[in-house]
């Protein structure tokens, strides 16, 4: 027994270096996105403010400190998990009497998981399903197991989270009187922590400088998330920076949907923005929330709305452009019940052309409608290339 042990305490010796060498050179490419996502920050921070306007410099070192510290506790905390990690792994397929001769850690998130094993041939009395077994224990969710034949009497392993839940989404807009450029912006972006956000913004007015506003505000909101910065301070960061360098007082609106696929909940934030609504068993629930636009006033609290998701749900978000052309919300409400059933493309375009036709052709504001689709996917686990 003490040969044994010793054996594969010799053999887990050798194949780790290597594996931590790959590791390395994952961190560095997961430090050069996290370089690329503050590049983009600072950037659309000087796009946002606009030339020639002031701000406290405190406010904006705090905003760029706020995503330097959680680029580094970001990478200390990845270090230290996937080490502990890479040991598991290795140890407890070696109680199997598997060999690693090679493992490569592509990501370790929770419902994120991406890595590859190259193992020697296993014992002919364990199956793949005991190596899925042993992994789902480590990483404690269900996974996805793709096997693959390589040279000499070596398998690789491809090892997947698998998901049960996916989001859909599609999006339809047209800017006032036709144009193609539109005050309304929108953003889709799905972060390494496994959540999906999807959100609107409506600048004040019309045209250019309404779209470079909202625009740029989403921007900064999803380069602030992907630091893992909670939501409320990112909002409070984009209050702060558009009411101190606000000369021409004007605002935006913020319809934030962020959405936790497997923990099956969604959380809504609203900054002077319409309602939502979301669809289940052919009835309509109307989330709202009374917040004013972001830019009227630096120090306003923010509020959200928390629900779980159930399968085959659908929430539609739009901006006011939208809204403002029913008298009666009723027929709006009845507008969207009548796309149930649909694919998200067709639901918004549906929806935008029969609210264009409702002003007889005559396009008096930016319209744009956003549909996610909540759907349930098939779940799989063991699979050979």
């Amino acid at each position: 027994m003490e040969i044994v042990t010793r054996m594969k305490k010799s053999m887990s010796a050798k194949s780790r270096p290597e594996a931590k060498k790959k590791l390395n050179v994952y961190m560095v490419s997961q430090l050069f996105t996290q370089l690329v996502n503050f590049q983009q920050l600072v950037k659309s921070i000087g796009e946002f403010i606009g030339k020639g306007s002031l701000i406290k410099s405190d406010i904006l070192l705090d905003c760029i400190k706020m995503a330097i510290d959680n680029i580094v506790q970001s990478m200390l905390y990845d270090r230290y998990d996937f080490d502990v990690q890479l040991n598991r792994i290795s140890d407890d397929l070696e109680e199997l009497n598997i060999r690693c001769t090679e493992i490569k850690i592509k990501s370790l998130y929770p419902r994120l998981i991406k890595l590859d094993l190259v193992i020697n041939s296993p014992p002919k009395d364990l199956t793949i399903l005991s190596i899925q077994g042993a992994l789902e224990t480590i990483l404690n969710e269900p996974l996805r197991l793709i096997v693959e034949k390589t040279k000499g009497r070596q398998t690789r392993i491809r090892v997947h989270s698998s998901s049960v839940f996916r989001v859909n989404h599609a999006v339809s807009y047209v800017g006032k009187d036709g144009n193609k450029i539109s005050g309304d912006s929108y953003i889709h972006e799905t972060f390494s922590n496994g959540q999906t956000l999807v959100a609107l913004s409506d600048g004040m007015g019309n045209g250019e400088a309404a779209y470079q506003e909202s625009s740029e505000a989403l921007k900064i909101l999803k380069c602030l998330l992907s630091f893992n910065i909670p939501m409320k301070t990112a909002i409070q960061t984009l209050q702060k920076l558009k009411h101190h360098s606000n000369m021409d007082e004007r605002f935006f609106s913020l319809d934030i949907c962020l959405i936790d696929r497997e923990k099956q909940r969604a959380t809504f934030y609203k900054q002077g923005a319409t309602p939502t609504y979301l669809v289940r068993n052919n009835q309509i629930e109307i989330i709202n929330l009374a917040q004013l636009p972001v830019g009227v006033v630096v120090d306003q609290d923010i509020e959200k709305v928390t629900i779980t998701l159930e399968e085959n749900d659908l929430i539609i978000m739009c901006s006011d452009g939208i809204t403002d052309q029913y008298r009666d919300m009723e027929d709006f409400e009845q507008s969207i019940l009548k796309q149930v059933g649909k694919q998200p493309k067709s639901i918004t375009r549906n929806i935008l052309q029969t609210t264009i036709n409702k002003g007889k052709g005559k396009i008096k504001d930016d319209m744009l409608i956003l549909a996610v689709e909540y759907k349930r996917q098939e779940l799989g686990h063991v699979k050979s290339a």
